[in-house]
């Protein structure tokens, strides 16, 4: 498994999910902010206001992106034996990274998915060894390999 290109994808993964959010963000304050020249009434405060927290959330959005871009670049993708941050692990025939929370990705025809070491499973997983077994939710789950 090339490690290497799994950051190199994650890292570009952040860097299109900051884009997009500093997008979203500057195309919403544009959309979105009262002319000064105009008479403003209650209602033109009341959207006003409205905006502002759109605005914050979608700021928020860009900071966490960026926090996200900071985790993966401080993560060494060495090869592992045990689950840690850096890790990939197959869990019942599914992949995952431990790095921060992504959604499904595909590299090479091979599906991951990104989880953080704040993730309730991977209180479950962490320091465990291939072959070992757990329980989360109910469910019984074997870690097959740790890279």
């Amino acid at each position: 498994m090339d490690k290497l290109k799994l950051k190199d994808t994650l890292i570009a993964l952040e860097k299109h999910h900051i884009d997009e959010a500093e997008m979203k963000y500057d195309d919403f304050l544009l959309g979105n902010l009262l002319d000064k020249t105009d008479v403003i009434d209650d209602d033109d405060q009341s959207h006003h206001r409205q905006s502002i927290e759109i605005s914050d959330q979608l700021e928020e959005q860009a900071h966490v992106h960026l926090e996200h871009f900071k985790t993966i670049q401080n993560i060494s993708f060495t090869a592992k034996t045990v689950v840690e941050p850096g890790a990939v692990v197959s869990v019942n025939g599914r992949c995952m990274v431990i790095a921060v929370s992504k959604p499904v990705f595909t590299i090479d025809g091979r599906k991951f998915i990104g989880i953080s070491t704040n993730a309730p499973i991977y209180k479950e997983l962490a320091g465990k060894k291939a072959g070992e077994s757990f329980v989360f939710n109910g469910n019984n789950f074997k870690i097959e390999t740790v890279y």
